[in-house]
């Protein structure tokens, strides 16, 4: 952006912070805590919104440690408040409460105006993929991951990512080891799709039954056709998909799906020839060697070929392949996460502190989503902002960001950071530079 939209970006910014403070401070935070199991009695030290703020504010931080947390928390509540404490009160529903959190709180940002043109029809647009993370061999009982050849027990993190891309909002998260594929976790869109959302996933969600279950609701779908599903006229009838695009160069019509008979709108149109080469070059150089593709696979390897239950006179047949590139809208999202982000910077010294460490953190990669769209809008339609940048700048500037969240200045930040982190952990079973000198010099002495 040039020079004269500065101010009105640094002004979009503290509004937003303004905007979440104020909400983190209405949020019926004590009600979310007790509803996902997190916190079992009335709390007597530390409020739930002063926790949830404390938690915003560190969001950026690289690495985040008990001590760390606890010393902040007790910032916010004014107080004083031991990581022995914070530690007694975590739990496995931590990752619940905070993923509620997320929902209630970024959800209830303003609406992004340009949910115009061929999304005009929905309600809203919900991107749904995962991303993994390795984890210490010691989580493996809790985050199963792939085993080697060896049969060792390897650990993994895979996160669950629901997000409306009208709207820059998180609608569900969920964290589970990598054995739960995305196959498995296909129904969890069921309970947040919506009458008039449109579902966009790629081909590892990929279920007829719920398919069928979204368009029961009144929602919408579009993927990608997965190989080898068999496809039947309306009346039931075999059809033979190859024939078919060698008799037609396009093919857009409604079908049945499976053994379901699932009716969806089936379109394929000709790839360009060097994807459809390429494709077919990956296709026979897998590196396992496990699969051989056919000649029938092969030939569909030429064509992208979508299904959805969106009617051609809202979507014409050649807008569906830009539409369904948009998915890649959360890859981007994913690597701004992992470069600029810290994702991968949690604390793994226990599986509650995981969980902890993880949510927080995507408190933060959410909210930078949603300054992203905040800050578009903006714009002149010239200039677009980048969210990696975006990711990147905010990513450095920890500090800062956390004396904003908290209404203090960054003086006022590195005291706190200088009265609390300063000097040694007194210990008896160590003892630190200083005290080895002077045990030593009184020895001498």
């Amino acid at each position: 952006m040039s020079n004269s939209t500065e101010p009105s970006v640094l002004q979009t910014l503290a509004a937003n912070l303004h905007q979440i403070r104020s909400q983190l401070a209405h949020l019926d935070a004590e009600a979310l805590a007790r509803q996902s199991g997190f916190l079992k009695r009335k709390p007597r030290k530390i409020p739930m919104n002063d926790f949830l703020l404390a938690l915003v504010s560190l969001a950026a931080e690289a690495v985040l440690s008990l001590e760390r947390i606890a010393a902040v928390i007790g910032l916010v509540a004014h107080v004083t408040y031991s990581k022995q404490a914070l530690s007694k009160r975590l739990n496995a529903q931590v990752e619940s409460f905070l993923a509620q959190v997320a929902a209630a709180l970024f959800g209830k940002l303003s609406d992004d105006a340009r949910s115009q043109g061929l999304f005009r029809p929905f309600r809203r647009v919900l991107l749904h993929d995962s991303t993994v993370e390795a984890l210490p061999d010691a989580l493996a009982s809790l985050f199963p991951g792939s085993s080697n050849q060896r049969k060792k027990k390897r650990a993994a993190l895979k996160i669950q990512f629901i997000a409306d891309i009208l709207k820059g909002t998180l609608v569900q998260c969920s964290l589970s080891g990598f054995t739960r594929n995305d196959q498995a976790a296909a129904p969890d869109i069921l309970p947040v799709a919506q009458c008039g959302d449109l579902i966009i996933r790629d081909l590892g969600y990929f279920a007829l039954p719920v398919m069928a279950a979204l368009g029961l609701k009144g929602s919408y779908f579009l993927s990608r056709y997965k190989h080898g599903l068999r496809v039947y006229d309306l009346q039931g009838q075999p059809l033979d998909l190859v024939r078919e695009l060698k008799i037609h160069a396009r093919f857009d019509r409604e079908v049945l799906l499976g053994a379901e008979h699932v009716r969806a709108r089936l379109v394929a149109r000709p790839a360009p020839e060097a994807v459809a080469n390429e494709r077919r070059r990956k296709a026979r150089a897998n590196h396992d060697g496990r699969y051989h593709p056919v000649r029938e696979h092969l030939v569909l390897m030429g064509w992208n070929i979508f299904v959805t239950n969106v009617s051609r006179e809202v979507w014409p047949p050649q807008c569906l392949g830009p539409l369904y590139r948009l998915r890649w809208r959360i890859e981007m999202i994913f690597k701004s996460w992992k470069s600029h982000l810290g994702l991968r910077q949690f604390n793994a010294r226990s599986a509650c502190l995981l969980r902890l460490s993880v949510m927080t953190k995507l408190l933060f990669c959410v909210l930078v989503y949603r300054f992203c769209n905040a800050l578009e809008l903006l714009g002149d339609g010239q200039d677009h902002v980048s969210l990696l940048r975006l990711a990147r700048i905010l990513g450095q500037c920890a500090g800062l960001f956390a004396a904003a969240v908290l209404h203090m200045t960054p003086m006022q930040w590195l005291e706190h950071h200088l009265a609390h982190h300063l000097y040694y952990e007194k210990r008896k079973d160590r003892k630190n530079y200083f005290e080895l000198v002077a045990e030593l010099n009184g020895a001498l002495g």
